[in-house]
């Protein structure tokens, strides 16, 4: 503010004096009759008025410049000036975009953990559910413990009673060791699903075979055993481990249960192997069977879906409504019996050209057409459902 005032009040004192000096001047000139370069005198005290003028105009550009950053860089750094805001400009239009990509970032790191957060709350209460289990156990290993000492201090304690009890508390101690092992399985997977990296998630398809109908107990337990094999020789390829590596673990209670429904089964059978829990890097797979009737769905040719585009009219685009029609493809095969993928919830897909052509069609017919969807291959209940789509104008 003080500069402000003082620059002014030089600027009205010098822009005055220079005014008066030049006033003064060309009255003399006027009255001698001087003249400058041969000019007449009246146009000699033009010219001293106007130089008069020049001098204030560059007298005050000067006192200007000489006080004032501001106005030597309006004066003669403009165009550096904008260069710099040019370049700052493109720097922050940067630092947006790296703050964009941050935040994408953040929320991506922020979803997985909350999904590994549910995991260890899911496995705490699995854990809980062993340990009490495993109470329970030891209480009645001690009543039966109890009893047996009581047995065989009663003399006239059957042979046979006492056989009973010995086969009870051997039961008993071995569930107890299997409910230990499951409690520390339980605890390592804690520290799994924070530490570790998952190679298989929880209900993920690992491997599966079609089987024969009509087997006897001896073949269901081949043919099972014969798909973990598969499956564990697939699993060392694909982890680069040695061939004698036994990587797939199931329950005893798992292959009974599943031999027992393939066992006299009058329609063939899809057995798939998948994966029982999230299947840590370095650690056992331990893996249950999904069985289902193996069926013929859709025969190759016949129709698996077939609408009139327009009834995607809410859609923004003709990409858009074809992908809805994808979409009803998928859950009218899944409600026939198809089996879709646990973790994607698809039963097939179609190639980026396939749609591509089609879209195309539906171009060239003017948009109004109906789609269909044709099977290309038979299709059973474990998929892929591979189709065809068939345009035509109504």
């Amino acid at each position: 503010m003080e500069i402000g005032i003082l620059i002014f009040c030089v600027l009205a004192v010098m822009g005055g004096l220079i005014a008066f000096l030049g006033d003064k001047i060309g009255s003399k000139v006027g009255k001698k009759r001087i003249s400058l370069f041969g000019m007449r005198p009246k146009h000699t005290s033009i010219l001293v008025t106007v130089l008069t003028g020049i001098m204030i105009a560059a007298m005050t550009i000067g006192v200007l410049s000489a006080l004032s950053e501001n106005v030597r860089t309006a004066l003669f750094g403009m165009e550096q000036l904008q260069g710099e805001l040019s370049r700052l400009g493109s720097e922050v239009q940067q630092k947006n975009a790296e703050l964009e990509r941050s935040k994408a970032q953040l929320a991506e790191q922020t979803t997985e953990y909350n999904h590994m957060t549910e995991r260890v709350r899911e496995t705490n209460t699995q854990l809980a559910l062993a340990q009490e289990q495993e109470s329970y156990m030891r209480a009645q290993l001690q009543v039966v413990e109890d009893a047996y000492r009581k047995a065989q201090a009663d003399v006239h304690a059957s042979a046979e009673e006492i056989a009973q009890l010995e086969t009870m508390r051997g039961e008993l101690t071995e569930n107890i060791q299997k409910l230990d092992a499951e409690a520390e399985r339980l605890r390592t997977n804690i520290v799994s699903l924070r530490e570790g990296q998952v190679i298989f998630r929880v209900g993920q398809i690992l491997s599966s075979a079609v089987v024969e109908s009509h087997l006897n107990a001896d073949q269901a337990r081949q043919v099972l055993a014969n798909v973990l094999n598969d499956t564990n020789r697939r699993l060392q390829k694909q982890l680069n481990t040695q061939e004698d590596t036994t990587l797939i673990r199931v329950l005893p209670a798992t292959l009974e249960k599943a031999s027992a429904e393939l066992q006299n089964s009058a329609q063939k059978k899809l057995v798939r192997v998948v994966a029982a829990g999230n299947i840590i890097y370095g650690e056992p797979a331990w893996v249950d069977f999904v069985i289902h009737d193996d069926l013929l769905l859709y025969r190759q040719g016949e129709t698996v879906y077939a609408t009139d585009l327009s009834a995607y009219n809410g859609r923004a685009n003709v990409e858009m409504r074809v992908l809805q029609f994808l979409q009803d493809v998928n859950q009218h095969a899944t409600q026939k019996g198809v089996l879709p993928d646990p973790l994607t919830g698809t039963v097939g897909q179609v190639d980026g050209l396939q749609l591509f052509n089609t879209i195309q069609e539906i171009a060239a017919k003017g948009g109004d057409v109906n789609l269909r969807a044709v099977a290309k291959q038979d299709i059973y209940t474990e998929g892929p459902v591979r189709i065809d789509i068939i345009v035509t104008a109504k």
